[in-house]
């Protein structure tokens, strides 16, 4: 992310670790503050519906949706993810977290550009494209690929098999998801990162994203193979 274009801060909660930019002439000091209330108010959420569902922080099958009214709208929009994907609804918390973050951020100080990073996973509302580098560890693809993102709302967000902490079923270096929906990016990613084990794997697995209308951009990587699909421009970064 561009320097010159973006102020960048840091908010830290508990597992929470998100890098947040918006533009300089927008910064305000209690941004930090802010953001960590959001943190907190989330977290609490989850925890309230643990309580209640010892199965919602650990499950890896997607659970029954609540009845309207049941629950708060971020718990329904998790579990919503889960069917979608076919994922527990944790799949989703990453991109949860910095999409409501940067919301309300954006809200609050009428800034028309935010970008929150949440261990990989990205919420971005941009008035002009902006670049998104592919990260995949080990691969020598990493850092070499990248999306041009138009303006608009947005959440990218990337599940590995071979970088990180997240458990993932599947071998891949990474799988990039672009979709309206930062939770939703975030949920396709892990599920569709846990079906490749191999290069073998890219073409069957960019196949079924065709199908999946709620994705507009995927990115494929295992070793030194990658496979692309979508609306997103493409490009290769320089190597210098």
């Amino acid at each position: 992310m561009n320097q010159d274009r973006f102020h960048f801060f840091r908010a830290v909660h508990h597992e929470s670790d998100l890098l947040i930019g918006v533009p300089p002439g927008s910064y305000r000091q209690e941004m930090k503050e802010v953001a960590l209330e959001e943190l907190v108010r989330l977290r609490l959420i989850l925890l309230e519906h643990d309580s209640l569902d010892p199965r919602f922080l650990n499950s890896l099958e997607p659970l029954p949706l609540s009845q309207p009214g049941e629950n708060p709208d971020e718990i329904i929009t998790m579990l919503e993810c889960g069917m979608k994907a076919g994922t527990g609804p944790m799949a989703a918390v990453a991109g949860l977290f910095a999409e409501r973050v940067g919301r309300r951020l954006a809200d609050k100080y009428q800034t028309d550009e935010v970008v929150v990073e949440n261990g990989g996973d990205l919420f971005l509302r941009n008035l002009t494209n902006l670049v998104s580098v592919i990260h995949a560890g080990r691969s020598p693809l990493s850092d070499k690929m990248a999306f041009v993102v138009p303006p608009g709302e947005w959440g990218i967000c990337t599940s590995s098999g071979t970088l990180g902490h997240s458990f993932s079923k599947g071998k891949a270096d990474a799988v990039t998801i672009i979709s309206s929906s930062a939770p939703l990016a975030d949920a396709w990613a892990t599920a569709l990162a846990n079906k490749v084990h191999g290069p073998g794997d890219i073409e069957p697995l960019l196949e079924i994203v065709e199908g999946i209308p709620e994705i507009g951009g995927c990115a494929v990587i295992a070793g030194d193979q990658i496979g692309v699909r979508g609306s997103f421009q493409v490009k290769l970064l320089s190597s210098e």
